[in-house]
């Protein structure tokens, strides 16, 4: 005789299915739009739109069902209820160094259907899919004011790893002076070691693999080139030396989204006035810009991005929660 947990676990099983791309990726942009309204930049409305674009497509959705990976590994799994999907969670796989790893994203559980432990369901199955997909760890980002999910997170094993802003540039900014000993010139070659060491520092592999950052493209050396010629990518770069001794140096990516990026290598012990310069002398060279995003480290550098035209858009959270035993 079946005891009550049982009952119960069978019943939630029932409203928990794969996600199916034939008949839910207009549903799921619908269900995040609704739950994240308030907090959705451009580049996630632009999201929303190509989810919306894709489930119009019966081309897309004939690949998507015979693609050779299952639905869950495309994109999770959906909470159905009384015919309607009332919660979501994605799992997005990625390779780090030849592992790989799996991302929760856009767990979302309809306003109506919150407080009932669907959110949790939805993100225990996910883990236990990447489990059996014996992955290392998965990942997952949450914004640092959002505390109930925070605490669910938590409850279930992850663990905070890093925090991350998001600025994006503003119209105004303030231009500050150089010292006789600063000047703000292109870097040289042999100043890849330091740069790629405040890189690496900044931009984690772990945090970054789903930015259009690839840190060799930013070698102002000859492989630089190369990667920069053979990829075609548009890189300008500037670094400000004090006297002969590289202080800090930034990179304006231009790319085909709606905005480009500044990558900055600088040390966390960097002078929060030389950082202000460089980024604000940039910004004065650059002519008639689209939108710029600068995805940094939390509270680091946060007064010389201000003052340099950067408002923050987004602190989140990056938490993992190891599998491997």
């Amino acid at each position: 005789m079946a005891t009550i947990s049982e009952t119960i676990a069978a019943a939630q099983e029932a409203h928990l299915r794969p996600f199916d791309a034939r008949r839910d990726l207009g549903a799921v942009a619908d269900l995040v739009e609704l739950c994240f309204k308030e907090t959705l930049d451009p580049e996630g409305r632009e999201y929303l739109g190509r989810m919306r674009a894709a489930a119009n497509s019966p081309p897309w959705i004939g690949w998507a069902a015979k693609a050779e990976w299952s639905p869950p590994a495309m994109g999770g799994f959906v909470w159905q209820q009384d015919g309607i999907l009332v919660g979501n969670v994605s799992l997005i796989p990625y390779y780090v160094k030849s592992q790989r790893f799996y991302l929760i994203a856009n767990v979302a559980v309809h306003p109506d259907f919150r407080r009932q432990g669907i959110a949790r369901r939805l993100t225990e199955r996910a883990i236990a899919f990447a489990r059996q997909r014996h992955a290392p760890s998965v990942w997952l980002h949450v914004r640092e004011e959002n505390q109930p999910a925070i605490q669910l997170y938590e409850n279930l094993g992850f663990i905070e790893r890093a925090r991350r802003t998001t600025w994006y540039s503003a119209a105004d900014f303030e231009l500050a002076h150089l010292s006789p000993d600063e000047r703000i010139v292109a870097p040289r070659a042999d100043q890849w070691h330091s740069m790629r060491k405040w890189l690496t520092q900044n931009y984690p592999m772990e945090l970054s693999w789903h930015m259009p950052l690839r840190i060799n493209w930013l070698n102002p050396g000859i492989t630089g080139g190369f990667y920069r010629f053979l990829y075609n990518a548009e890189i300008h770069q500037w670094a400000l030396f004090e006297r002969e001794r590289l202080a800090c140096a930034v990179s304006w990516q231009i790319t085909a989204s709606r905005a480009n990026f500044f990558w900055l290598a600088a040390p966390a012990e960097c002078a929060p006035r030389q950082v202000h310069a460089l980024l604000a002398y940039v910004r004065q060279q650059i002519v008639a810009p689209r939108p710029m995003i600068l995805d940094y480290p939390a509270r680091q550098h946060e007064q010389a991005l201000q003052a340099a035209g950067f408002i923050p858009r987004q602190t989140l959270i990056w938490m993992e929660l190891p599998l491997s035993k």
